[in-house]
């Protein structure tokens, strides 16, 4: 039997922890009977809808281009249109299904990351201002708190990454996956480029 997702539940959570009078009405994850009938992600418990309600500060015009760089995250759809990470170089395009979206967001994450809780957006703990860079490329090998640092963002990104201040190669690993992702050089050592687009919004 299917249950919602950690990381799904965690998003619903922090966003009334934000905005504790903020409209519920349309929020979900569990699919109803309508979703029964068709494919969708919220009969896996892999999707969450969020009400927009920019009164009590839940907007999502605003969250929905924030939590697509979400790497849990596989698509969203908001107000008559989607984005989907698979298709990024399309960008935000036309969404044509039966629901427009105007009064919720909806938000699909990969099965793989639904136990992954790291911050989402609207979490206070999302951090909001960069980190200084160190001063010198970090590579495998690196060990201390800037290890620690960078470990702790790629967590908060939605990587699967051990924070023990050890640039071993495993992270190694998830940074010249991230780099890639970012279409970075792919080398594995964290320069000054690597590390400002790490804390980009």
């Amino acid at each position: 039997m299917s249950t919602p997702a950690p990381c799904c539940l965690q998003a619903l959570r922090d966003a009334t922890a934000r905005w504790p009078a903020r409209n519920r009405a349309s929020d979900g994850i569990m699919g109803d009977a309508a979703h029964q009938t068709r494919k969708s992600d919220h009969n896996d418990g892999n999707a969450f809808d969020l009400t927009h309600d920019p009164a009590h500060g839940v907007d999502c015009t605003v969250l929905s281009r924030q939590v697509i760089n979400d790497t849990r995250v596989t698509y969203v759809i908001w107000n008559s249109q989607i984005y989907n990470r698979d298709r990024e170089a399309e960008g935000w395009r036309i969404y044509t299904g039966p629901n427009p979206h105007k009064h919720h967001m909806h938000v699909s994450i990969r099965a793989t990351l639904r136990n992954v809780l790291s911050a989402w957006p609207w979490s206070g703990a999302s951090p909001t201002q960069p980190s200084p860079y160190p001063g010198t490329p970090l590579r495998q090998g690196s060990q201390g708190a800037h290890v620690v640092k960078l470990q702790q963002r790629l967590k908060d990104l939605g990587k699967i990454i051990a924070v023990d201040g050890s640039f071993g190669p495993k992270t190694h690993q998830v940074v010249v996956a991230f780099q890639s992702e970012k279409h970075l050089q792919p080398d594995g050592i964290v320069g000054p480029k690597t590390w400002g687009v790490l804390w980009l919004p």
